[in-house]
């Protein structure tokens, strides 16, 4: 039997369109938010940065672009991930949690989403300064039928 001061409490899992499940935890039939305990949130989001933080970084040369080279489920919830540092060449194999791994891959995301804007922003400035190049040249009958 319950005892009336304690909430009741239980944990659903909800699975998402991804194929990932959530737990939710309800208190006394309201769910309790993660911003509830903003202490443990801010904890584990601050040791996941710390262990995504070492595997970027390489430990023989300090660079932080290392990248992983292969990745192979490792039991449950683990990843076994190979990486390499392309400053160095220097390999090593780690086994990482679940959350560790998705953070990881996010983060390399996140870096391959901005070397794509900087190409594209390259790249159109290499096509505003050829066009300008050409309208000058034009402008100044700097252009002969044998230049096309």
């Amino acid at each position: 039997m319950r005892d009336s001061n304690q909430p009741a409490s239980e944990v659903r899992t909800i699975q998402l369109p991804s194929g990932r499940e959530v737990q939710i935890a309800y208190v006394d039939g309201v769910a309790a938010s993660i911003a509830d305990q903003p202490l443990k949130a801010v904890e584990i989001e601050s040791e996941l940065d710390e262990a995504v933080a070492e595997l970027l970084n390489c430990g023989a040369c300090g660079c932080d672009l290392v990248q992983p080279v292969e990745w192979d489920g490792y039991g449950d919830s683990h990843w076994k991930i190979e990486l390499r540092c392309p400053n160095c060449e220097s390999r090593c194999t780690t086994i990482v949690e679940d959350d560790v791994a998705e953070a990881c891959d996010q983060a390399h995301q996140h870096g391959a989403d901005q070397l794509e804007a900087t190409m594209r922003a390259t790249a159109a400035d290499n096509d505003e300064q050829q066009i300008k190049s050409f309208s000058e040249a034009l402008q100044q009958n700097h252009l002969l039928p044998e230049d096309f």
